[in-house]
């Protein structure tokens, strides 16, 4: 019996330890990110997963569209981006030949490295600049996004936007032609100087984010090893898909350390009827299960999470006494 008393105990120590080790394998793994990611996609922000991380996947919805608030123009898109270009000068390098021309350029062109700069002047720079603008405000799945995650939607497509709220100093100026702003007199051939003003967006498709719930807005983890604290793809991706560093989730951990401790517990009762002739106590034999158990679980645990481990060490340590007293009591 005390043979297969003490197989039975390690037996359930091997299956604690290799349940614990993969726990804490995939704990520290997914603490990289943030912390253990839920799905939320068709719950929603809820009381149960305020401060988690989560994954929620579907189309956004623009709320409040992107407004650029120069020219007044506006989309129904996450992110609206302005593009200025200027009709310069610029000089060309072929076979010795040095010639000159006109072409559109979203950047001022220096006229003054050229060969023959005094006929081929530039203005200095360009009236406008490019510039961004997020979506007022964006919903997915009934969760608000932060502006952080809007400013990440990949993709870029022209545009016709809205140009209803022009501003009318804008509008004296400019012509809109094919859905851009040209300020040129003849829209066929432009002049040095003309402006073009284009909009591209980041179009509304299906994504899949994972980023921490903070009152129902999905917003960045913050002092996480994985910058910039959350993860987004287009398409509707599994957790794996956006954090392939990740092993394999634990399999039902909680049933084997139910196992693992019947198991000492089991282990515990045979070895000891073997050490008194056929009598066991039941009560000693749980708790020195439990003893096993719980201070194998707290060398492991203490490392990584310190509070889990004293708590651990604690109960070990109770059940320990309780033992010892159980053991001596049946003695006398």
């Amino acid at each position: 019996m005390l043979v297969a008393g003490g197989a039975i105990l390690l037996a359930s120590m091997a299956i604690l330890a290799t349940n614990e080790k993969n726990v804490i394998t995939y704990r520290q793994a997914a603490m990289r990110h943030g912390g253990y990611v839920f799905n939320a996609t068709d719950s929603g922000p809820t009381s149960g997963n305020e401060g988690d991380m989560v994954r929620v996947a579907g189309t956004p919805v623009v709320v409040k569209p992107a407004v650029d608030t120069a020219f007044g123009v506006r989309a129904n898109a996450p992110i609206l981006r302005r593009k200025v270009e200027m009709f310069q000068w610029q000089e060309d390098e072929y076979a010795g030949q040095t010639s000159y021309e006109m072409d559109w350029y979203d950047y001022p062109v220096d006229w003054t490295v050229f060969k023959q700069p005094y006929h081929h002047r530039n203005p200095s720079s360009l009236p406008f600049g490019r510039a961004n603008y997020l979506a007022g405000a964006m919903t997915l799945r009934g969760f608000t996004l932060s502006p952080a995650i809007m400013a990440s939607m990949p993709g870029r497509v022209p545009v016709v936007p809205d140009f209803s709220h022009l501003h009318p100093n804008l509008a004296a100026s400019f012509r809109i032609i094919d859905g851009k702003l040209l300020s040129s007199r003849q829209p066929d051939s432009p002049q040095l100087g003309d402006l073009r003003v284009s909009w591209t967006v980041a179009p509304l498709q299906p994504v899949t984010i994972i980023a921490r719930n903070r009152d129902g807005v999905l917003v960045p983890a913050r002092n996480v090893d994985n910058e910039p604290g959350f993860e987004l793809q287009v398409g509707i991706r599994q957790i794996l898909d956006l954090q392939p560093d990740l092993p394999a989730e634990p399999w039902l951990p909680w049933v084997w350390r139910v196992l693992a401790l019947v198991l000492a517990g089991l282990g515990a009762h045979v070895l000891l009827r073997g050490i008194s002739a056929g009598r066991a106590d039941l009560l000693a034999a749980a708790t020195i299960g439990i003893t096993l158990t719980f201070g194998l679980a707290s060398v492991m645990w203490i490392v990584v999470v310190p509070k889990t481990g004293a708590v651990l060490i604690g109960i070990a340590v109770l059940c320990l006494v309780i033992t010892a007293w159980r053991l001596s009591e049946r003695a006398a």
